[in-house]
């Protein structure tokens, strides 16, 4: 496991590692506003610190000190971090997008704007990846 790889997508939000006998603790601070997936974050292996700045929680992940857990440990938090930042871009591009839309329709006419039509090609497969662990949707449009 090369420490740099492993530490260079956490580190903006890396506080500190720490040792603890024979586990070690990353610490992180994320937005309020991310989500936390059962399927990156292990109940028993996480706590929630109380968070010294404003609209940060700060998380406490400990593993014990060999190469499989700490891989997972890492894999997890980075897959939290990947996920949640997804979601961010994904949230602005819609935003985005619902401008622009408004837009073609303030300055379109009733008439014209009767006539429009969406036609996506592509099948999409949309996750809902949430707390719930509701399956996945398959949406196919024409």
């Amino acid at each position: 496991m090369d420490l740099y790889n492993q530490l260079k997508d956490v580190f903006p939000y890396l506080v500190s590692i720490r040792k603890l006998e024979s586990y070690v603790s990353i610490d992180i601070e994320i937005p309020e506003s991310w989500k936390l997936l059962k399927k990156y974050v292990d109940e028993k292996s996480v706590v929630e610190q109380k968070a010294t700045k404003v609209g940060l929680r700060f998380l406490s992940f400990a593993s014990e000190f060999n190469e499989a857990t700490l891989e997972t440990l890492f894999n997890n938090i980075l897959g939290l971090i990947k996920y949640n930042k997804e979601r961010e871009e994904k949230e602005k591009l819609f935003e985005d997008k619902v401008l622009e839309l408004k837009n073609f329709f303030e300055q379109k006419n009733l008439n014209d704007l009767k006539e429009l039509q969406f036609n996506i090609k592509k099948t999409f497969k949309i996750s809902l990846d949430d707390e719930q662990g509701r399956e996945n949707t398959k949406v196919v449009s024409e």
